[in-house]
C-alpha cells in the first residue's frame, strides 16, 4: 500500500487532481473519483471491479506519465512554486501600521484563544458534509442558525456527529485536533530552529512529535515517505520529490491550517510571514497548497496591525499569493458574489455550484469559505465562526482559520467569551513533548518566541 491510500484511491484521486491543475490527462472535467473512475483515454479495463492493487498501481504509473502532455490549451492560470515568481505576480501589500507591545500581546492572545474555540465549534461537523445537510441537521434539532456548540445527535434524521466532547453540554476543554496541533508544532520548530528551519526540519519535527494516524492528507503521505527513506540517495534529493511523490493531496486544505504560527510571528509584514510559509509548506504542497498557507500567513499578519478591516485583511493575503492563480480568481469571484449579493447562503451555493466537484478536503472550496466568513462576519466573532461552520465542507480547518484571523483583528477582549469560557483555559493534544496545557501558557509562548525573533532576518 503506496501510503495514505491504496492504489485504486490514489489513481482516482490523481486523476481529478491533474485535471484541477491543468494537465491534459483526459476527457472528463469531473472524474467519479469515488468510484475511481477510469479515463477513456487510458483505455485500460471495462471492469473496474476485477482490477487489483497491481493494476491499479499501473494505471496510476500510465496516468502520472501523462503530465509529459503539458497544460490544456484553455488553462488560463499562471501558477508557479517559487517564492520569488509567486510574490512576482502577486497584488501590492495594503498599507499597515506596526502594533505595539502591549497591542501585539492582547492581539495575539485573541488569536490562540479565538482559533481554538473556532477548530473546536467546527469539529463535529468535520465530515465531509454541504452546507445543506447542515442546515437539515441543525434544523431537526431547533438550532438553526448556529449559535451555540451543535447538539451531539438528531433523533429525527438518525444522525450522530463526531466528536462528542466538542458538542453542546460536553465541552469541557479542547480536545485533540490537527489543526491546534499544527500551530503548537510550528512554534515548537522556531522555538529550536529559528527562522533558518529548512524542510528536513519540518519533517523531522513531524516525526518526533506527533503519531502518524494523527496527521492527513499531505502531510501524512511527506511522513510516510520520510520513514521509507532510501540509503542510496542523498536524503534532500528525496526530500524534494515529496510535493508530487504519490500525493494528490498536494493542493489540499492541510496546507492552510499549518499557516497561523508564521502570521502570528510576522505581524503587520504579510511578505515575511508568507517567505516562512513558503519554505514550511514546499516540503509536501504545491501551486494552491502552497497559495493557501501564504494566504493566510499574509491575512494574519495584516490582522495582526492597528485598525484592520475585512478588506485590509483578505489584501494582505492576495498581497503574498500570483493573481493569475485558482485561488486569487476564486478569492475575487466570492468578493464579488458578495457584493452583488451579501446573503451569504446565495454566495455559499455559488461556490457549491462552481466548486462543489472538489473533494472535501481541497483547499479552494474551503477557502472560499473563509472568505465568505470573513466578509459575512465583519469582524464579529461569533457570526464569522458559525457562518463557516454553517457553510459546510472542513468545518474545523475553515472555522479555526476565519476564528484565528479575526480574533487576531479585534483581541481578546473582542471574543465573545460564551465560546472562551467552557474550554477552562485547557488544550489536550497528541503532541509530544506538550501533551495538555493551558491555553494561555501557548500565549506566552507565542509572545516570547516574537520578541526573539522580531528582528532576525527571515531568510
Amino acid at each position: 500500500m503506496p501510503g495514505y491510500a491504496n492504489w485504486r484511491e490514489l489513481f482516482a484521486l490523481e486523476y481529478l487532481q491533474l485535471y484541477e491543475e491543468g494537465y491534459a490527462v483526459g476527457e472528463s472535467p469531473a472524474p467519479d473519483y469515488a468510484a475511481a473512475y477510469l479515463p477513456a483515454a487510458l483505455r485500460y479495463a471495462k471492469d473496474r471491479d476485477a482490477l487489483g492493487e497491481a493494476d491499479w498501481e499501473a494505471a496510476y504509473g500510465c496516468l502520472w506519465a501523462q503530465r509529459a502532455n503539458g497544460l490544456r490549451g484553455d488553462f488560463s492560470f499562471v501558477e508557479p512554486d517559487d517564492f520569488d515568481s509567486i510574490i512576482a505576480d502577486a497584488a501590492p501589500v495594503p498599507p499597515l501600521s506596526p502594533l505595539d507591545d502591549d497591542e501585539y500581546a492582547e492581539r495575539i492572545k485573541g488569536a490562540w484563544y479565538g482559533r481554538i474555540a473556532g477548530v473546536i465549534l467546527g469539529k463535529p461537523f468535520e465530515m465531509g458534509l454541504d452546507r445543506r445537510f447542515i442546515r437539515r441537521f441543525l434544523e431537526s434539532v431547533d438550532a438553526y442558525p448556529l449559535a451555540d456548540w451543535a447538539p451531539h445527535e438528531s433523533p429525527a434524521l438518525d444522525f450522530t456527529l463526531r466528536s462528542k466532547p466538542s458538542t453542546r453540554g460536553n465541552v469541557r476543554y479542547a480536545e485533540p485536533d490537527d489543526d491546534i496541533h499544527y500551530t503548537i508544532l510550528a512554534m515548537m520548530l522556531l522555538e529550536t530552529h529559528g527562522f533558518a528551519f529548512s524542510k528536513l526540519d519540518v519533517a523531522n519535527n513531524h516525526l518526533r512529535n506527533i503519531p502518524y494516524h494523527w496527521l492527513w492528507s499531505c502531510t501524512r503521505q511527506s511522513y510516510y515517505h520520510m520513514v521509507n527513506l532510501s540509503a542510496d540517495r542523498p536524503i534532500e534529493d528525496q526530500i524534494d520529490e515529496f510535493p508530487t511523490k504519490l500525493n494528490p493531496w498536494r493542493e489540499g486544505i492541510n496546507t492552510a491550517i499549518r499557516a497561523d504560527l508564521w502570521g502570528y510571528i510576522a505581524p503587520g509584514y504579510p511578505r515575511r510571514a508568507a517567505r516562512i510559509a513558503h519554505r514550511e509548506v514546499t516540503l509536501n504542497a504545491v501551486k494552491n497548497g502552497i497559495y493557501s498557507s501564504m494566504f493566510v500567513a499574509g491575512a494574519l499578519s495584516a490582522a495582526l496591525s492597528r485598525n484592520p478591516t475585512v478588506d485590509s485583511i483578505i489584501e494582505g493575503g492576495l498581497s503574498v499569493i500570483p493573481q493569475r492563480s485558482r485561488l486569487a480568481h476564486i478569492v475575487g469571484e466570492v468578493r464579488l458574489w458578495y457584493e452583488d449579493d451579501a446573503d451569504w447562503v446565495v454566495v455559499c451555493d455559488r461556490i457549491y455550484e462552481k466548486y462543489g466537484h472538489l473533494p472535501f478536503l481541497h483547499a479552494l472550496h474551503n477557502m472560499a469559505f473563509v472568505v465568505l466568513a470573513l466578509l459575512h462576519g465583519d469582524l464579529d466573532y461569533s457570526r464569522t465562526i458559525t457562518t463557516a461552520v454553517m457553510c459546510g465542507m472542513d468545518t474545523d480547518c475553515t472555522s479555526g482559520t476565519a476564528a484565528s484571523i479575526v480574533g487576531a483583528a479585534i483581541g481578546y477582549e473582542g471574543l465573545d467569551q460564551r465560546w472562551i469560557e467552557p474550554l477552562n483555559d485547557h488544550v489536550k493534544t497528541a503532541v509530544a513533548g506538550f501533551g495538555h496545557g493551558a491555553i494561555s501558557g501557548l500565549v506566552d509562548r507565542n509572545i516570547e518566541l516574537w520578541r526573539r525573533l522580531r528582528d532576525q532576518p527571515a531568510f
